[in-house]
Protein backbone atom coordinates (compact mmCIF):
# COMPACT_ATOMS: atom_id res chain seq x y z
CA UNK A 1 0.00 0.00 0.00
CA UNK A 2 1.01 3.81 -0.50
CA UNK A 3 1.95 5.77 2.60
CA UNK A 4 -0.97 8.24 2.05
CA UNK A 5 0.53 10.15 5.04
CA UNK A 6 4.01 11.16 2.90
CA UNK A 7 2.18 11.83 -0.37
CA UNK A 8 -0.11 14.22 1.29
CA UNK A 9 2.26 15.72 3.60
CA UNK A 10 3.20 19.75 2.47
CA UNK A 11 0.98 19.63 -0.70
CA UNK A 12 -0.79 22.42 -1.79
CA UNK A 13 -4.49 20.81 -2.41
CA UNK A 14 -7.12 22.96 -3.70
CA UNK A 15 -10.78 21.35 -2.64
CA UNK A 16 -13.67 22.53 -5.23
CA UNK A 17 -16.76 22.21 -3.37
CA UNK A 18 -16.94 21.73 0.26
CA UNK A 19 -20.94 21.06 0.21
CA UNK A 20 -23.36 19.96 3.70
CA UNK A 21 -23.47 16.15 2.77
CA UNK A 22 -20.35 15.38 4.85
CA UNK A 23 -18.24 13.84 2.37
CA UNK A 24 -16.53 17.21 1.20
CA UNK A 25 -16.01 17.60 5.28
CA UNK A 26 -14.80 14.13 6.05
CA UNK A 27 -12.35 14.58 2.33
CA UNK A 28 -11.12 17.94 4.27
CA UNK A 29 -10.80 16.59 7.78
CA UNK A 30 -8.23 13.56 5.98
CA UNK A 31 -6.24 15.72 4.40
CA UNK A 32 -5.87 18.05 7.13
CA UNK A 33 -5.17 15.42 9.54
CA UNK A 34 -2.23 14.25 6.55
CA UNK A 35 -0.92 17.93 7.02
CA UNK A 36 -2.05 19.16 3.57
CA UNK A 37 -1.91 22.88 2.90
CA UNK A 38 -5.37 22.93 2.06
CA UNK A 39 -7.54 25.69 -0.10
CA UNK A 40 -11.76 24.91 0.35
CA UNK A 41 -13.67 26.91 -2.26
CA UNK A 42 -17.35 26.68 -2.46
CA UNK A 43 -19.75 28.94 -4.00
CA UNK A 44 -22.03 28.84 -1.11
CA UNK A 45 -21.76 31.23 1.44
CA UNK A 46 -20.01 30.57 5.50
CA UNK A 47 -23.75 31.25 6.57
CA UNK A 48 -25.13 28.28 4.20
CA UNK A 49 -22.50 26.28 4.99
CA UNK A 50 -22.20 26.78 8.63
CA UNK A 51 -22.73 23.33 9.94
CA UNK A 52 -19.70 22.13 7.50
CA UNK A 53 -17.09 24.87 8.35
CA UNK A 54 -18.04 24.37 12.28
CA UNK A 55 -16.79 20.89 11.72
CA UNK A 56 -13.45 21.92 10.43
CA UNK A 57 -13.06 24.99 13.10
CA UNK A 58 -10.24 23.55 14.71
CA UNK A 59 -7.89 23.18 11.77
CA UNK A 60 -5.38 25.43 10.87
CA UNK A 61 -4.01 24.09 7.56
CA UNK A 62 -7.34 24.77 6.00
CA UNK A 63 -7.92 28.56 4.21
CA UNK A 64 -11.73 29.19 2.79
CA UNK A 65 -13.21 31.45 -0.37
CA UNK A 66 -16.72 31.12 -0.15
CA UNK A 67 -19.13 32.35 -2.43
CA UNK A 68 -16.93 32.51 -5.39
CA UNK A 69 -14.43 30.52 -7.35
CA UNK A 70 -11.29 32.02 -8.26
CA UNK A 71 -9.12 31.30 -11.27
CA UNK A 72 -6.03 31.47 -9.32
CA UNK A 73 -6.73 28.87 -7.04
CA UNK A 74 -6.56 26.55 -9.29
CA UNK A 75 -2.91 28.29 -10.93
CA UNK A 76 -0.37 26.85 -8.68
CA UNK A 77 -1.49 24.53 -6.32
CA UNK A 78 -0.14 20.56 -6.30
CA UNK A 79 -3.44 19.31 -6.69
CA UNK A 80 -7.10 19.86 -7.25
CA UNK A 81 -9.92 17.82 -5.42
CA UNK A 82 -13.19 17.89 -7.45
CA UNK A 83 -16.64 17.18 -5.53
CA UNK A 84 -18.50 15.03 -7.49
CA UNK A 85 -21.63 17.75 -9.08
CA UNK A 86 -18.66 19.87 -10.34
CA UNK A 87 -18.76 19.07 -14.19
CA UNK A 88 -15.26 18.36 -15.66
CA UNK A 89 -15.66 21.05 -18.62
CA UNK A 90 -16.00 23.62 -15.54
CA UNK A 91 -13.50 26.90 -16.51
CA UNK A 92 -11.56 26.06 -13.24
CA UNK A 93 -11.06 22.68 -13.75
CA UNK A 94 -9.89 23.77 -17.56
CA UNK A 95 -7.51 26.52 -15.67
CA UNK A 96 -5.85 23.43 -13.48
CA UNK A 97 -5.18 21.70 -16.54
CA UNK A 98 -3.55 24.55 -18.06
CA UNK A 99 -1.04 24.58 -15.45
CA UNK A 100 -0.28 20.87 -15.68
CA UNK A 101 -1.89 20.83 -11.93
CA UNK A 102 -3.25 17.15 -11.67
CA UNK A 103 -7.66 16.62 -10.90
CA UNK A 104 -8.17 13.79 -8.59
CA UNK A 105 -11.80 12.62 -7.30
CA UNK A 106 -12.47 11.26 -4.11
CA UNK A 107 -12.94 7.30 -4.73
CA UNK A 108 -10.62 7.15 -7.75
CA UNK A 109 -8.22 8.53 -5.49
CA UNK A 110 -8.61 6.13 -2.91
CA UNK A 111 -8.42 3.10 -5.67
CA UNK A 112 -4.65 4.58 -6.71
CA UNK A 113 -2.99 4.60 -3.11
CA UNK A 114 -4.84 1.49 -2.08
CA UNK A 115 -4.07 -0.43 -5.14
CA UNK A 116 -3.61 -3.99 -3.28
CA UNK A 117 -7.10 -3.89 -1.71
CA UNK A 118 -9.75 -5.97 -4.14
CA UNK A 119 -11.73 -3.21 -5.11
CA UNK A 120 -15.39 -4.15 -6.56
CA UNK A 121 -17.42 -1.22 -7.96
CA UNK A 122 -21.04 -1.10 -8.92
CA UNK A 123 -22.73 1.47 -11.03
CA UNK A 124 -26.00 1.08 -13.19
CA UNK A 125 -29.14 3.79 -13.72
CA UNK A 126 -30.97 1.61 -11.09
CA UNK A 127 -29.92 -0.66 -8.65
CA UNK A 128 -26.66 0.44 -8.24
CA UNK A 129 -27.68 0.37 -4.48
CA UNK A 130 -29.35 -2.66 -4.01
CA UNK A 131 -26.61 -4.56 -5.94
CA UNK A 132 -24.13 -3.00 -3.72
CA UNK A 133 -25.43 -3.66 -0.51
CA UNK A 134 -25.85 -7.30 -1.75
CA UNK A 135 -22.52 -7.80 -3.15
CA UNK A 136 -20.93 -6.12 0.50
CA UNK A 137 -23.11 -8.15 2.83
CA UNK A 138 -22.33 -11.92 0.78
CA UNK A 139 -18.55 -10.61 0.47
CA UNK A 140 -18.70 -9.97 4.46
CA UNK A 141 -20.23 -13.00 5.03
CA UNK A 142 -17.95 -15.37 3.26
CA UNK A 143 -14.42 -13.66 3.22
CA UNK A 144 -13.58 -14.17 7.09
CA UNK A 145 -9.52 -13.93 6.52
CA UNK A 146 -10.31 -10.07 5.10
CA UNK A 147 -12.12 -6.94 6.16
CA UNK A 148 -14.83 -5.98 3.74
CA UNK A 149 -15.05 -2.08 3.39
CA UNK A 150 -18.14 0.00 1.89
CA UNK A 151 -17.24 3.22 -0.06
CA UNK A 152 -18.30 5.57 -2.72
CA UNK A 153 -21.75 7.01 -2.47
CA UNK A 154 -23.13 5.64 0.09
CA UNK A 155 -24.70 8.41 2.53
CA UNK A 156 -22.97 8.68 5.73
CA UNK A 157 -19.56 7.10 3.98
CA UNK A 158 -16.56 9.40 3.41
CA UNK A 159 -14.32 7.18 1.31
CA UNK A 160 -10.71 9.08 1.39
CA UNK A 161 -10.53 8.56 5.34
CA UNK A 162 -10.78 4.56 4.67
CA UNK A 163 -6.96 4.78 3.67
CA UNK A 164 -6.52 4.50 7.82
CA UNK A 165 -8.31 1.23 7.85
CA UNK A 166 -7.66 -1.22 4.59
CA UNK A 167 -5.08 -3.55 4.48
CA UNK A 168 -3.43 -5.41 1.57
CA UNK A 169 -5.84 -8.09 0.80
CA UNK A 170 -8.85 -6.39 1.65
CA UNK A 171 -12.17 -6.42 -0.01
CA UNK A 172 -13.57 -2.72 -0.93
CA UNK A 173 -16.96 -2.38 -2.20
CA UNK A 174 -17.87 0.79 -4.20
CA UNK A 175 -21.13 2.15 -4.94
CA UNK A 176 -19.95 4.43 -7.94
CA UNK A 177 -22.65 7.00 -9.84
CA UNK A 178 -21.39 8.72 -13.57
CA UNK A 179 -19.99 11.44 -11.78
CA UNK A 180 -17.76 9.52 -9.66
CA UNK A 181 -16.66 7.56 -12.36
CA UNK A 182 -15.89 11.01 -14.22
CA UNK A 183 -12.44 10.59 -11.83
CA UNK A 184 -12.19 7.30 -12.90
CA UNK A 185 -11.66 8.85 -16.18
CA UNK A 186 -9.41 11.18 -15.56
CA UNK A 187 -7.17 8.83 -13.55
CA UNK A 188 -7.70 5.97 -16.24
CA UNK A 189 -8.13 3.43 -13.77
CA UNK A 190 -10.90 0.93 -12.88
CA UNK A 191 -12.02 -1.48 -10.17
CA UNK A 192 -10.57 -4.61 -10.08
CA UNK A 193 -14.21 -6.32 -10.47
CA UNK A 194 -16.66 -4.08 -12.47
CA UNK A 195 -20.52 -4.66 -12.11
CA UNK A 196 -23.18 -2.61 -14.46
CA UNK A 197 -26.42 -3.49 -13.84
CA UNK A 198 -28.17 -1.72 -15.90
CA UNK A 199 -28.35 1.59 -18.51
CA UNK A 200 -31.50 3.97 -18.78
CA UNK A 201 -32.12 7.42 -20.12
CA UNK A 202 -31.47 9.37 -17.05
CA UNK A 203 -28.99 12.54 -15.89
CA UNK A 204 -29.87 14.00 -19.50
CA UNK A 205 -30.56 17.07 -17.90
CA UNK A 206 -26.72 17.64 -16.65
CA UNK A 207 -25.42 15.78 -19.89
CA UNK A 208 -25.95 18.07 -23.40
CA UNK A 209 -25.66 16.69 -26.58
CA UNK A 210 -22.10 18.24 -28.54
CA UNK A 211 -21.46 18.27 -32.06
CA UNK A 212 -19.59 15.00 -31.71
CA UNK A 213 -21.93 13.10 -29.19
CA UNK A 214 -25.68 12.89 -27.76
CA UNK A 215 -26.17 13.07 -23.99
CA UNK A 216 -26.90 9.71 -23.61
CA UNK A 217 -23.68 8.51 -25.40
CA UNK A 218 -21.65 10.75 -23.35
CA UNK A 219 -23.52 9.71 -20.40
CA UNK A 220 -22.37 6.20 -21.29
CA UNK A 221 -19.31 7.15 -21.75
CA UNK A 222 -18.72 8.16 -17.92
CA UNK A 223 -20.62 4.85 -16.59
CA UNK A 224 -18.21 3.09 -19.24
CA UNK A 225 -15.13 4.33 -17.28
CA UNK A 226 -15.84 1.67 -14.45
CA UNK A 227 -14.31 -1.15 -17.11
CA UNK A 228 -12.40 0.49 -19.89
CA UNK A 229 -9.35 1.15 -18.02
CA UNK A 230 -9.33 -2.62 -16.92
CA UNK A 231 -6.07 -5.18 -16.96
CA UNK A 232 -5.84 -8.25 -18.22
CA UNK A 233 -7.11 -10.21 -14.64
CA UNK A 234 -9.68 -7.78 -13.66
CA UNK A 235 -13.50 -8.98 -14.44
CA UNK A 236 -17.01 -7.56 -15.75
CA UNK A 237 -20.35 -8.36 -15.02
CA UNK A 238 -23.03 -6.83 -16.61
CA UNK A 239 -26.82 -7.00 -16.10
CA UNK A 240 -27.89 -8.76 -20.25
CA UNK A 241 -29.12 -5.55 -21.99
CA UNK A 242 -26.06 -3.13 -20.96
CA UNK A 243 -23.92 -6.44 -21.88
CA UNK A 244 -24.84 -6.39 -25.04
CA UNK A 245 -24.39 -2.52 -25.29
CA UNK A 246 -20.59 -2.97 -24.10
CA UNK A 247 -20.20 -5.41 -26.32
CA UNK A 248 -21.13 -3.39 -29.86
CA UNK A 249 -19.65 -0.39 -28.29
CA UNK A 250 -16.10 -1.81 -27.01
CA UNK A 251 -15.55 -4.78 -29.18
CA UNK A 252 -11.82 -5.53 -29.49
CA UNK A 253 -10.83 -3.08 -26.55
CA UNK A 254 -11.65 -5.09 -23.89
CA UNK A 255 -9.73 -8.00 -22.03
CA UNK A 256 -12.66 -9.95 -21.70
CA UNK A 257 -16.35 -9.58 -23.24
CA UNK A 258 -18.63 -9.09 -19.88
CA UNK A 259 -20.09 -11.78 -17.52
CA UNK A 260 -23.22 -11.41 -18.67
CA UNK A 261 -26.23 -12.09 -15.44
CA UNK A 262 -30.27 -11.81 -15.76
CA UNK A 263 -32.65 -12.09 -13.31
CA UNK A 264 -33.41 -15.48 -15.01
CA UNK A 265 -30.88 -17.32 -13.67
CA UNK A 266 -31.80 -17.06 -9.82
CA UNK A 267 -32.59 -20.66 -8.92
CA UNK A 268 -36.22 -21.05 -7.92
CA UNK A 269 -35.49 -22.71 -5.02
CA UNK A 270 -33.71 -20.05 -3.53
CA UNK A 271 -35.47 -17.99 -0.54
CA UNK A 272 -35.54 -14.48 -2.14
CA UNK A 273 -36.46 -12.22 0.56
CA UNK A 274 -36.41 -8.83 -1.24
CA UNK A 275 -39.63 -8.28 -3.21
CA UNK A 276 -39.48 -7.67 -6.92
CA UNK A 277 -38.71 -9.14 -10.56
CA UNK A 278 -36.19 -6.30 -10.70
CA UNK A 279 -34.21 -7.67 -7.42
CA UNK A 280 -33.82 -10.85 -8.91
CA UNK A 281 -31.39 -8.90 -11.58
CA UNK A 282 -29.79 -7.20 -8.86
Amino acid sequence: MINYRSFFKNKKITILGLGLLGRGVGDAEFLAECDADLLVTDLKSAKDLAPSLAKLSGYKNITYILGEHRLKDFKKCDMVLKAAGVPLDSPYIAEARKNNIVVEMDASLFCKLAPDALTIGVTGTRGKTTTTMLIYEIAREHFKKQKVFLAGNIRDIVTLPLLKEVKKGDIVVLELDSWQLQGFGESRISPHIAVFTNFLDDHLNYYHSTPLMTGKERYFEDKAQIFIHQKQKDFLVAGEKVSHLITAKYHGKLFHHPTTVSGKGVPKDWNIKIPGEHNLSN
